[in-house]
């Protein structure tokens, strides 16, 4: 089987060198990671690892919404030059998150890069913690495909983001989730995809979490869905390959 990572950010492991994470996710045919940005800071660091990995990793560039405060002048000028170096990189990581003070700054920030992807078309990973009935004010301005990335909220949230194109996104937060089995069933197969946002949300405390735990989500998921896990990773394949390609 063949996995893909869709939501991995390389560049914050501490614990672990680049170089190792991407040779042990390659021993278990992990054969895309979607290595996405947070902050300003990481765009070069992203660029980096792209450029060593080039047949692998997809780099995604974006302002985190935690982080909206740490933006400088001319930030859009230069996003939009790191998009027109790399064709195929993503949008993100953007989007809203309710547990910050901050939501003004964070609209303009998010609104701002959701118009630039749909100007270059390109796809958009979103950020909605505890911010997703906000992010439905968001949803007609969207590009033509976007993530909603770790999505670990109710059910009620998903036809609108389904209507509006989504592809919804699902790490190790699922597997705490009293629905779980209802939200990954509720997704219709060519819109799923599966990440860990490694090297944070590991199901172990004090490790990173790294690609190899691919396999146990893919799994999980499979069996609430009553599927095949061989043919469910296919699919979850072919599904990112249809966001690098803008499909």
């Amino acid at each position: 089987m063949d996995y893909v990572d869709t939501h991995i950010h390389l560049q914050d492991y501490k614990l672990n060198l680049v170089q190792d994470i991407v040779n042990e996710a390659a021993k278990i045919s992990v054969k895309r990671m979607f290595c996405v940005c947070s902050v300003e800071e990481d765009w070069k660091q992203v660029e980096y690892i792209a450029e060593q990995y080039p047949q692998i990793v997809v780099p995604a560039f974006g302002i985190h919404p935690w982080y909206v405060d740490k933006i400088t002048l001319g930030w859009q000028k230069r996003l939009r030059q790191c998009f027109m170096k790399w064709p195929q990189a993503l949008v993100g990581e953007c989007g809203l998150d309710g547990l910050k003070e901050n939501m003004p700054q964070q609209k303009e920030v998010f609104a701002s890069q959701i118009a630039l992807a749909k100007e270059i078309s390109r796809p958009v990973i979103v950020h909605a913690v505890k911010a997703v009935s906000l992010l439905q004010e968001f949803l007609p301005f969207m590009p033509k495909q976007f993530i909603i990335h770790s999505f670990n909220g109710k059910i009620q949230h998903l036809p609108p983001i389904l209507k509006a194109g989504g592809y919804v996104s699902f790490s190790a937060s699922i597997l705490r989730n009293p629905q779980a089995k209802e939200i990954v069933n509720f997704i219709p197969e060519n819109r799923l995809l599966i990440e860990t946002d490694g090297p944070y949300q590991s199901i172990s405390k004090g490790e990173e979490q790294k690609p190899k735990f691919l396999p146990i989500l893919l799994e999980k998921i499979a069996v609430w869905r009553n599927q095949n896990p061989v043919s469910l990773s296919a699919q979850i394949f072919a599904n990112s390959e249809c966001l690098i390609n803008g499909k």
